[in-house]
């Protein structure tokens, strides 16, 4: 069984588990009440010019009457390139299966007239050449009959960088697998998120955050190379790198037509001199009480980092060199769609457990002037609570 083939098999079977889960009778603690809990499944997909992303996901959540809760997701992505950027030699392409695993934990300590949140969670992630981990802790307090919400979140990541190159003979004579080169380098990084979310009147809500970013360790890939002067040299980026976001958002609610309307405008700017803009406008529309729908723009302008220039510019002297699209001044367009479906409509038929869920639908497509090219995002999902 390809590990394609063995991907979405697994899927079923937790797709399975889920359903199985929804129509058993919710758990009842003796003393202070009921068990509720939810579980969701969505399919990604992910298009441009050299590259194909499927990425099934199920996510799993449980909580219990004195409000903690516990929740898990599985994501399986299956990548399909021939981008040199993932370590192909030869004109081919090749498939490879990435497995994320994501637990956490919750609960609510309520403060009289506040509430405070905390959340501690891990993830994993595992490719052939890659291994990710993260811890993070959150922590989200309401005031103001929650009209008032500040969020700090502390993330730690742990990531080992190896090298797979494809389109060489996997396996010699002697059966060492030529093909994995091995563990290249790690890199490791702090996050530090603040947020502020304020309800201003009963159709207007304004939120603001700040993430702090710091990397340090390998920062390049390991399958590009910049071409010096007849020479084709591996990548190299500085070591460390510094990054810093503003973000807000607007939204507002008009009852007359059921209609939101949300902007949003993200400020980045990091050591490696690259700056970013991205401007955002959003429209919803509720359609009677089962459906609403959704359609945005998103502008995208950036500056390139200080060691960027054309392949032909770089020397043997320079200290920093790469062949990173991402490292480039370039801009891009997005524009979306998205419906949102609530289920009421099955609450007298034999799928009336899940009558309290709801199914979406979306679509982006993207258009950029790096030389990824255009892309595609479509996505689809289903979210039942129990």
């Amino acid at each position: 069984m390809t590990s394609h083939h063995a991907s979405r098999h697994f899927v079923r079977i937790l797709v399975a588990l889920a359903v199985a889960l929804l129509v058993s009778p919710a758990r009842a603690d003796e003393t202070t009440g009921t068990w509720t809990g939810e579980v969701g499944v969505q399919g990604n997909y992910y298009w441009e010019t050299s590259t194909r992303v499927v990425a099934p996901e199920v996510r799993f959540r449980l909580t219990s009457p004195d409000g903690t809760d516990v929740r898990a997701e599985y994501l399986v992505d299956s990548i399909t390139s021939a981008s040199l950027a993932a370590g192909v030699v030869e004109d081919i392409r090749f498939t490879e299966t990435r497995h994320q695993v994501t637990v956490g934990t919750g609960h609510e300590f309520d403060l009289g007239e506040a509430q405070l949140r905390l959340d501690a969670s891990t993830r994993i992630s595992h490719e052939p050449d890659y291994l990710a981990t993260g811890v993070t802790l959150a922590g989200t307090l309401s005031l103001a009959q929650r009209c008032t919400l500040i969020g700090m979140a502390l993330t730690y990541i742990h990531d080992d960088v190896g090298s797979v190159v494809r389109g060489t003979q996997p396996r010699e004579g002697g059966g060492r697998d030529l093909s994995n080169r091995g563990r290249v380098g790690q890199l490791e990084g702090f996050t530090l998120g603040l947020s502020l979310s304020q309800i201003l009147t009963p159709q207007l809500v304004a939120s603001f955050g700040y993430d702090l970013v710091y990397n340090w360790g390998y920062l390049q890939n390991p399958y590009r190379g910049v071409s010096i002067e007849g020479v084709v040299r591996p990548e190299e980026h500085p070591d460390e790198r510094l990054r810093h976001s503003l973000y807000g958002r607007v939204a507002l609610y008009v009852p007359e037509t059921r209609t939101a309307f949300h902007a949003l405008y993200r400020f980045y700017v990091d050591g490696w001199d690259l700056a970013a803009v991205t401007p955002e406008a959003r429209v919803y529309q509720e359609i009677g009480d089962l459906i609403t729908l959704r359609l945005r723009y998103r502008f995208y302008s950036q500056t390139r980092s200080f060691f960027y220039r054309a392949p032909d510019q770089y020397t043997a002297d320079d200290p920093f060199v790469t062949n990173d699209p991402k490292m480039q001044d370039f801009s891009s367009h997005l524009v979306g769609a998205h419906a949102r479906v609530a289920m009421e409509f099955l609450e007298r038929t034999f799928l009336g457990f899940a009558h309290e869920g709801e199914v979406w639908f979306s679509v982006d497509y993207w258009w950029q002037s790096s030389r990824f090219g255009n892309g595609v995002i479509a996505q689809a999902g289903l979210r039942v609570p129990f």
